[in-house]
């Protein structure tokens, strides 16, 4: 099991996240949410806070389901830049080498977001899991993995494990 978070979210990580998600709402809306991210003093913050902003100009519907192809299309980017025999540990490992969580834990019909580095914003704002636009982009991600891997239709949040520090994401086979 992976100990700490080895990468962190740096400018190129975020800048990498912005081109995706302007293939996604395109250029100008994209402009519109950055215009509300300038005070935040870390990559974790800035990100939560581009959730935040998106969530702001669409809505929960539209900025989850937004943040959801973002974190599809960062999965497909990574699928692209690695042969298929990869995929797994990519899987495993990429959230934490990016700085967004120690790692995903797969198991036959769920996988694990274990201790997310948002978890404790969500925290000091109130919020429960997946009710804030930044945890759809992790659900979104291990969906573009797992359509590709195994052929599920799709994923759906179960439930956080307070005690493991993680979040359960279900397949959907049929």
């Amino acid at each position: 099991m992976v100990e700490k978070i080895r990468g962190e979210i740096t400018g190129e990580v975020i800048n990498l996240l912005i081109d995706l998600m302007k293939n996604i709402l395109g250029e100008n809306a994209v402009n519109v949410i950055l215009k509300n991210c300038t005070d935040p003093k870390d990559g974790r913050r800035l990100v939560y806070r581009f959730a935040q902003e998106t969530q702001n100009l669409l809505g929960d519907k539209g900025s989850f389901a937004a943040m959801r192809q973002l974190g599809r299309e960062l999965a497909k980017k990574l699928m692209e830049e690695h042969p298929r025999e990869e995929w797994e540990e990519i899987l495993r490992t990429a959230l934490n080498d990016l700085g967004f969580a120690k790692q995903i834990k797969r198991e036959e019909d769920k996988a694990f977001i274990c201790d997310c580095v948002f978890y404790p914003l969500l925290e000091e704002n109130g919020l429960k899991p997946i009710t804030h636009a930044v945890c759809w982009a992790g659900w979104g991600f291990i969906e573009g993995f797992m359509k590709e891997i195994e052929g599920v239709k799709g994923i759906k949040w179960s439930k956080r494990d307070y005690e493991l520090r993680r979040c359960q994401f279900d397949f959907i086979r049929e």
